[in-house]
């Protein structure tokens, strides 16, 4: 019997998410199915991947018999619900029951890419961000206007004076200012635009965004012009720039590629 592999639990939002799911012992004419993170095979089995437009998204399939051992030259067929574009819909194990997926993400939202040999099928849940996330900003994005002026929040020009470096899974990692430094830990005060991340009118849990969402389903800025946010009490939703204070904590390496993060945050009237 084949070693168990242990799962990589991260959170389902953010930047590249791992999840384990393991493959079914059954008869030898039996097939399963197992997909991996190209060149991260040992971080276990992926059932859900979060990536961006115009990236590269790299998987390894392993197709096995049911007693365990490679099933070598069998044809693997490949559909991403969405349509986003797969270099081959069809691909061939090797002697060692593997076969290598590139998809190019195309549209940002919620996809399934759907991988069958046989009898045998997995499903790999695709979250697509815009390809603006991950990138910094060079200059203060026009839509930022629409924010009215208010005394003592924290300015987003500080939050973006911030270096990145490469990180865990290729998502950006920041090299903070020293002014930015001295936020980590502190009260603080910023204003923003809500992104929900809860199915509710009120929400515990969302993303403050610098620009006003234009989709629900991806983000409107890069990392550095968004803050993960936890309130003490839920927050209604609404379209209209809000303050909140709360707690800020900088996220050195976040597996949600975010860099900043508000607990018991309290809207301000």
């Amino acid at each position: 019997m084949r070693p168990l592999r242990l799962p990589l639990v991260c959170d389902p939002r953010s930047f590249l998410i791992l999840l384990l799911t393991m493959p079914l012992v059954a008869s030898a004419d039996t097939l399963s199915l197992g997909v991996y993170i190209r060149d991260m095979e040992e971080t276990g089995q992926v059932q859900q991947v979060t990536t961006s437009t115009g990236d590269r998204l790299r998987l390894t399939v392993e197709l096995l018999q049911g007693n365990g051992d490679p099933a070598a030259g069998h044809t693997i067929e490949l559909l991403s619900e969405a349509g986003n574009e797969l270099v081959a819909r069809e691909l061939q194990t090797d002697h060692r029951g593997w076969a290598e997926i590139e998809l190019h993400p195309v549209y940002p939202g919620a996809d399934r890419l759907i991988i069958t040999a046989g009898d045998a099928r997995q499903v790999v849940f695709l979250q697509i961000a815009d390809s603006a996330f991950g990138r910094r900003m060079e200059s203060p994005d026009n839509r930022a206007a629409s924010l009215p002026e208010v005394g003592g929040v924290v300015p987003w020009e500080l939050l973006a004076d911030i270096e990145t470096r490469e990180g865990r899974y290729g998502l950006p990692s920041p090299v903070f200012s020293d002014a930015v430094r001295e936020l980590d830990r502190q009260s603080v005060k910023l204003q923003g635009f809500m992104l929900p991340l809860e199915n509710s009118e009120r929400q515990r849990h969302f993303i403050l965004t610098r620009s006003p969402p234009s989709c629900f389903y991806c983000l409107p800025d890069g990392p550095e012009q968004v803050v993960e946010v936890h309130s003490r009490e839920p927050i209604r939703f609404t379209f209209d720039p809000i303050v909140i204070s709360g707690t800020m904590e900088l996220l050195e390496d976040s597996d949600l590629g975010l860099f900043y993060r508000l607990k018991a945050a309290r809207r301000q009237d």
